[in-house]
């Protein structure tokens, strides 16, 4: 008869930071697997997104691992097509699929104002900064939030 190899995490939870194991108990880090869980781990990472100046090395390990969980599974259950989509619209949708308000992503853009524009689609694109604020904070790349080139006229 064998025996089974008993394997302890004991020694692994106590090197982990008291926040990294406080979030876990509010949302275990493993596969999302239900729309469910997918609005929880959101709700989560927007909270999360918020405080980001705040957080200790524990809490943005955990959010980084968190948003790779729900980047697995938007790519398999919600791929953006962006093709033939304005940055505007796409902005529009990632604003609110994480539930975001004006104020937030004004906060996230340095602008509440360029934030406003950039919604309404009075301003059609977002500055070098700002989209690379807005890659870090919704996981995407930067050319959803380009205007196609155009060749000039003149062009050979």
């Amino acid at each position: 008869m064998k025996k089974k190899k008993v394997i302890s995490l004991a020694g692994a939870t106590t090197a982990l930071p008291k926040s990294y194991l406080a979030l876990m108990g509010q949302f275990p880090l493993r596969s999302i697997k239900s729309g469910r869980e997918y609005d929880q781990a959101a709700a989560i990472i927007h909270r999360l997104a918020m405080q980001d100046e705040k957080l200790d090395a524990g809490a943005k390990e955990y959010l980084d691992v968190l948003e790779t969980l729900v980047e697995q599974y938007d790519q398999k259950h919600y791929s953006i097509d962006a093709e033939g989509v304005s940055p505007t619209r796409v902005l529009q949708m990632l604003v609110n699929q994480a539930g975001m308000t004006v104020t937030e992503l004004g906060t996230l853009l340095g602008s509440k104002g360029a934030a406003s524009e950039l919604l309404s689609g009075k301003r059609k694109e977002a500055s070098k900064a700002q989209i690379a604020r807005l890659c870090a904070r919704f996981k995407v790349d930067a050319s959803i939030f380009l205007l196609p080139a155009t060749a000039p006229a003149n062009a050979a």
